[in-house]
């Protein structure tokens, strides 16, 4: 769907919530498309080379969508996973996440305790997590076994949170609390400093939840914060007596959204008051969504674990109120794919990370 058109387009490309960039055992794969190889997991870095379709590749490592890879003549780079051929087991290889044992505990073939036991982890053992299933982890031990354990005995590496500064979506504007949740009530994690880099995450009642560059994550009052993602404001004042907290400035914040970024009065009474940056990719074609609809412009793919089929929701970009009503193999965690009218709409807009607004 991309071929001849990959380095004319530029798409904006950040680290999502809970990004990993973990190193594996090369795994076999193949280009679907002629592919751009990149200096690194974005379109911001330049392209090292053009991959041919159905090309031979090793995949290294993944960071929220993008592989590292090493073709046959040993050149290393990355590319968008979506045109990256590989098996489930390659994919779940390339993004384990390290992790350490933090109690003596039982390795089993499955993931409940009726499950045999294979083994026994020693305290302190590194494994790596492969994936999750309610409140167990799929782990990989050093020696190669593959089983189930439960996951409050593991302790996730903070490689999760790996990104760059380029991914960065906000500045801090001066000195400011990071707080466990979203108002003046909540404990102080960490002190910010003026200009320190971070990654806006989503906005709640005026303030922001973020990441820093040390893989914390906590909420910071939205007048602290330079940053382009949409701030969602609620009626709720916030007492106290850092002045840079109060409520006037929170509401004077809201300033920063233009006038078609917003939703209407009834919207906002009526909306979770919660916005999200998700990945949005685009598609196209006839056919009939997963609910049974014929989709058309203002249906969205979505992962329904996160967004249940039928939630409104609202995309400032296009100022449009969409419905959850498909879902798609590679549409998990926080991705949603938009319905667009033709296959040259879908390759102007690529990939991009965008904020929405949940309604209720």
């Amino acid at each position: 769907m991309l071929k001849n058109t990959l380095k004319a387009t530029a798409f904006a490309s950040m680290a999502m919530a809970l990004g990993a960039c973990a190193s594996v055992e090369s795994q076999a794969a193949t280009v679907k498309e002629d592919l751009n190889l990149r200096e690194g997991a974005s379109t911001e870095h330049n392209v090292k080379e053009v991959l041919d379709q159905g090309q031979n590749i090793k995949i290294l490592s993944e960071s929220n969508g993008w592989y590292k890879v090493k073709t046959s003549d040993d050149k290393t780079g990355w590319s968008y996973g979506k045109y990256v051929d590989a098996s489930e087991k390659e994919k779940e290889e390339a993004s384990a996440i390290p992790g350490t044992v933090t109690e003596h505990l039982n390795f089993r073939k499955g993931p409940s305790i009726k499950d045999e036991i294979i083994n026994v982890h020693e305290k302190g053992a590194n494994v790596k997590v492969l994936s999750k299933k309610g409140d167990w982890y799929k782990v990989k031990t050093s020696d190669g076994e593959v089983g189930w354990s439960y996951k409050k005995y593991i302790k996730v590496s903070d490689a999760k949170f790996a990104w760059s500064e380029s991914d960065a979506n906000g500045t801090l504007k001066d000195n400011a609390n990071m707080r466990k949740g979203a108002s003046t009530n909540y404990d102080v994690i960490k002190v910010l400093g003026e200009g320190e880099k971070v990654k806006v995450i989503s906005s709640l009642d005026g303030w922001y939840k973020l990441q820093t560059s040390d893989g914390k994550t906590g909420w910071v009052h939205s007048s602290h914060i330079d940053t382009d993602v949409a701030l969602m404001t609620g009626n709720k004042t916030s007492k106290s007596s850092d002045s840079k907290e109060s409520s006037s400035a929170k509401e004077s914040s809201s300033t920063k959204e233009s006038s078609q970024d917003k939703l209407s009065d009834s919207e906002v009474s009526s909306s979770s008051k919660e916005t999200i940056v998700v990945s949005a990719t685009a598609y196209s074609g006839d056919g009939i969504t997963a609910t049974g609809t014929k989709p058309k412009w203002g249906t969205i793919a979505v992962d329904p674990s996160v967004i249940p089929y039928g939630t409104k929701v609202y995309i400032p970009r296009f100022g449009k109120t969409f419905i959850a009503e498909d879902c798609g193999g590679g549409i998990k965690g926080n991705k949603i794919d938009i319905f667009m009218n033709s296959d040259s709409q879908c390759n102007s807009w690529g990939v991009r990370n965008i904020s929405i607004q949940i309604l209720d």
